[in-house]
């Protein structure tokens, strides 16, 4: 019996120290957080770019256009030819909408997809000789340009000149391209390679034809000068762009 009762107070100390272990262990356990928090943190979400006022138009131009368009109403559209550049199945039409006194490119069909086909939106009138200018703003498109002596249907075998220049977040180059486009077919007039055109801000392209010779301009710098020893005649001039959205168009000027 006396022996039993030595033994109680030697097991309720091994009792003791076993609990007290595991209340260490699970104490110092690697990795326990005192408070369980979320698996992922987003960063905050940043708040949609503001459209700011359009460039100022040039003298030379404001005091003597042929034709101006700064797309205040709706109706603003109503004597623009709306063309593909590119072969597309029906339904799939570009959309063209006046949006808060621009013009904006709103995808393809009822469903506003994105498709990388080319397309133009014409003024109206035909000019042989000319400079043509418009503001644009690029939210998400990328790829912007001006027509000018486009004449035929349909789109993609009508003949015209093209200048094309890319954003300087694109790879791709050249960033500056200038063509002619005969029935569909593609010459190569001029390319500069960069540095390309700043997105999310207000810019300002032109391209000025005179019996052959064209010249492209962006924010008033020159970008390059073509010569056209059999030049098209007289065609309609516009915007272009890809039917993938995201971009304004406002102040387009045919002048002089």
């Amino acid at each position: 019996m006396a022996r039993r009762t030595k033994l109680m107070p030697l097991l309720a100390v091994m009792v003791a120290g076993i609990a007290l272990f595991a209340a260490l262990v699970l104490i110092l356990r690697p990795g326990q957080a005192k408070e369980s928090g979320p698996l992922l943190q987003y960063p905050p979400e940043q708040p949609a770019p503001t459209i700011g006022p359009n460039p100022t138009l040039p003298a030379g131009l404001a005091s003597g256009p042929l034709f101006v368009a700064d797309f205040t109403t709706a109706e603003s559209l109503s004597d623009w030819q709306l063309v593909e550049l590119d072969f597309t199945m029906p339904g799939e039409n570009a959309n063209w909408v006046i949006d808060n006194g621009r013009l904006r490119q709103d995808f393809t069909g009822e469903l506003r997809s994105s498709l990388l086909h080319e397309v133009a939106a014409l003024a109206p009138g035909v000019y042989s000789n000319g400079v043509v200018r418009v503001s644009f703003y690029d939210e998400a498109n990328g790829v912007v340009g001006l027509i000018a002596h486009y004449q035929g249907e349909p789109g993609y075998e009508s003949s015209y000149y093209r200048l094309r220049l890319l954003k300087n977040e694109y790879e791709a180059t050249p960033k500056y391209r200038l063509d002619k486009v005969v029935e569909g077919v593609v010459f190569e007039l001029g390319t500069v390679e960069g540095p390309g055109f700043v997105p999310q801000q207000w810019n300002v392209i032109e391209l000025e034809f005179r019996n052959g010779t064209l010249l492209a301009r962006l924010n008033g710098k020159l970008l390059m000068h073509a010569t056209d020893t059999e030049p098209l005649p007289a065609g309609k001039v516009g915007v272009y762009t890809l039917a993938i959205g995201g971009i304004f168009f406002d102040d387009f000027i045919v002048g002089q």
